[in-house]
């Protein structure tokens, strides 16, 4: 009997997909592990560079206010350089991040390398996305963009268990060391994606245009999102090892928590987004957050409530940025995929700017964390707030 003529192209374009899907979720957690990775990290940079709490924000709003002004390039550079060419340069810039962060010998200089890693940033959404739209079929994109997006929790979950054990038992710049192939790896592989179609005739790079309504919404949701997850990823082992007295490894594994509640929720989230409501989507996860967000100072009175609160904010508001992504993947006036992937990231990423570095700034001025706990709270209700007041544009464009 013979084969079905049409099952071998067919059996290709499969593993095809399966492969990008690989790929495209180490890519965003790659991307994103820095962020993780400070925070995991935060009790042996403390004490081994000497430096304050609101300098371990800066640390944070650094590697982010460089993904915010490049994400005004990133879209377009995308668009000429196609998905392929531009995920490749995002796991070599990931590389030549961490082996500097490894090199680095002061706190000056650890500043410097983190520009790289905002560089790479910059690129994650757009360059995935675009992958997804060129090589996935329409039916299929929202579940493929949640898995990918998982890829960012999964570092959470990672940097959580595996860094601070490390670190422990060599030293932190050891702990990052490993990254560096790691990506190397990556890039190698994604050489092996289908090839880019032929670029545009258009080939000088433009800042974005000015955001449409519902491209403006989205940016101010995930702005206020990303304040409120950035200072809870930089400051949470550390309020927990210095408040709560939990050791660094106990303190590291509520990153871990937040990633395999991120995981569950975005996957959750984005296996439906053909029958999301984007605006009630974003107005519910936004709420949740407020909610778990105000149990974490409450854990001095009762320290499980920590992991409640970071099991929670894994499941909510790690999932708001997934839903984004959803929106401009099958939404309709977004226009290009990379200009728009980029315009909803530079919200995203302006609010990792503000997050840590306003926390630390509380925390070091008023001698504790509640005023800092105050602010991530207030954040995801202005997520709230922007949701709602946004509700009618964000359902227009699910």
């Amino acid at each position: 009997m013979s084969a079905d003529p049409g099952e071998k192209p067919l059996l290709r374009a499969a593993r095809v997909r399966t492969s990008l899907v690989v790929l495209l979720t180490g890519g965003m957690g790659l991307s994103m592990f820095v962020l993780y990775a400070i925070g995991a990290l935060g009790p042996f940079l403390i004490e081994d560079l000497g430096i304050s709490r609101s300098q371990l924000g800066l640390l944070t709003s650094v590697t982010f206010a460089s993904a915010t002004l490049l994400s005004l390039l990133a879209g377009h550079t995308t668009d000429l350089l196609g998905g392929r060419r531009a995920f490749v340069l995002l796991l070599l810039l990931v590389a030549a991040a961490f082996a500097l962060l490894t090199a680095t010998t002061t706190y000056a200089l650890l500043l410097g390398a983190l520009v790289l890693g905002g560089a790479a940033q910059s690129l994650a959404n757009p360059a995935t996305n675009k992958l997804i739209a060129a090589n996935v079929p329409t039916e299929r994109r929202a579940m493929v963009v949640g898995i990918k997006q998982s890829g960012v929790p999964l570092a959470a979950l990672t940097a959580g268990l595996v860094l601070p054990a490390l670190a422990g038992a060599t030293s932190w710049r050891t702990a990052l060391a490993v990254v560096a192939p790691v990506a190397l790896l990556g890039a190698l592989a994604a050489l092996l994606l289908p090839r880019d179609p032929a670029r545009a005739a258009e080939s000088r790079l433009t800042l974005p245009g000015a955001p449409d309504t519902l491209t403006r919404w989205l940016m101010a949701v995930s702005l206020c999102v990303g304040c409120g997850l950035a200072a809870l990823n930089t400051y949470l082992p550390l309020y927990a090892h210095q408040r709560l007295s939990m050791g660094e490894q106990t303190a590291g594994a509520l990153i871990s928590a937040i990633g395999v509640s991120g995981i569950a929720s975005r996957l959750l989230w984005s296996r439906f987004g053909d029958r999301l409501d984007i605006g009630r989507s974003l107005l519910a996860l936004a709420v949740a957050s407020v909610v778990f967000g105000a149990v974490i100072p409450a854990a001095t009175a009762a320290p499980w409530l920590i992991w409640v609160g970071a099991v929670g904010l894994g499941g909510s508001g790690a999932a708001a940025n997934a839903v984004s992504m959803v929106a401009v993947i099958k939404g309709s006036g977004f226009g290009r995929t990379g200009h728009a992937s980029a315009l909803v990231s530079m919200g995203f990423f302006a609010g990792f700017v503000v997050g840590p570095t306003a926390f630390g700034l509380l925390v070091d001025t008023t001698g504790g964390f509640g005023a800092g706990w105050l602010l991530v709270t207030l954040a995801f209700a202005g997520a709230a707030a922007c949701s709602w007041g946004g509700r009618h544009a964000l359902r227009s464009g699910g």
